[in-house]
């Protein structure tokens, strides 16, 4: 485990990564041994300010192509601002979020949108699209008023700015009927709540109703990850970075599962119980916005601890197909 002070020192610079013994299966189909490697140093993993990003024109290109692993990103928000938005938080809770057995999203997120879809008919599904767009477009065009800070245009800035010169855009859908939520609150409750371990890239094979639209436009393999820390917890909440990456043909029996990933060979992996897995925690404080490698990087969420919700705002960034622009989304 590594403390914010540690990762500062440790990724000023980056370092050539170097791998442990591999774990390897033998597949039973094909005979051909399966590996997987894991890397002994920590992730590139930054600790810096707007303006030292902005510094770094082409950063999401480096964080979609693996260069860069991500960015702890101090102070996004002043802590005055995410008060004026907590302030207003009612609103989110009185506006039906999606509930899980952990906590809520508000408006709700992609996992939500595709369980309604999957088992509908070609009429139900029409009208929960409708209704899915008008929420999402009422939440975008009205977030600054309704919360009293402008974070779309804040963080359209910043991504403009490390986008290397390519177009900001919030994801919509193919047949041009609505753009998907600019970003998400996620609520986990305290002593509860929690993210299992996942990936990205994982999300795209399981939430196929939603991806095959996004897919049309996004390259959604490699997508980013980002939040702003709007409610720190008393304890946990962290963000867990494994230090292995998506392979191909990688799932787990459910989302749910928070230890055993199957690899592509039928193999399991256990990430509490393997020896070669290091666990690189991150807390943001109060304001500060993770900007990651969400898609490649194994991670999760530790469970919430004490009295306090951990309460995010976030999303997804992914390139187009034809490379010339960035969409984000929820």
């Amino acid at each position: 485990m590594f403390t914010i002070k540690q990762l500062i020192g440790k990724f000023l610079t980056k370092k050539a990564s170097t791998t442990t013994s591999p774990e390897i299966a033998i597949s039973a189909s094909t005979n051909e041994p399966y590996v997987q490697k894991f890397t002994t140093e920590p992730y590139n993993f930054k600790t810096i300010t707007v303006d030292e990003l902005f510094q770094q024109d082409a950063a999401l290109w480096d964080l979609y192509t693996n260069e860069k692993d991500g960015f702890l990103i101090k102070n996004f928000l002043s802590e005055e601002e995410v008060d004026k938005i907590m302030e207003n938080f009612n609103k989110a809770l009185n506006d039906n979020p999606a509930h899980t057995s952990v906590g809520f999203t508000y408006p709700p997120i992609f996992a939500e949108f595709s369980s309604k879809l999957r088992n509908a008919s070609n009429e139900e599904k029409e009208i929960e699209v409708k209704k899915y767009f008008e929420k999402t477009g009422h939440f975008n065009d009205n977030f600054s008023n309704m919360y009293n800070v402008d974070v779309r245009t804040r963080m359209e800035k910043l991504f403009r700015g490390i986008a290397g010169g390519r177009e900001i855009n919030v994801a919509e859908t193919a047949d041009g009927k609505g753009n998907y939520p600019f970003a998400t609150f996620r609520y986990l409750l305290p002593d509860k709540g929690l993210m299992t371990v996942h990936c990205g890239n994982y999300f795209g094979k399981t939430f196929g109703e939603f991806y095959k639209d996004l897919a049309q436009k996004v390259a959604v393999k490699n997508q980013m990850s980002y939040f702003i820390m709007l409610n720190e917890p008393e304890q946990g909440g962290e963000l867990t970075l494994f230090n292995f990456r998506w392979k191909d043909g990688q799932t787990k029996v459910d989302n749910m599962e928070d230890n055993e990933i199957i690899q592509p060979d039928g193999s399991k992996m256990y990430v509490e119980d393997n020896p070669n897995i290091i666990k690189d925690k991150i807390k943001p404080k109060k304001g500060d916005m993770i900007l990651f490698q969400g898609g490649n990087i194994w991670h999760r969420v530790e469970t919430v601890r004490g009295s306090k919700p951990r309460i995010t705002l976030g999303g997804f960034i992914g390139v187009s197909i034809d490379k010339t622009k960035i969409y984000y989304w929820s």
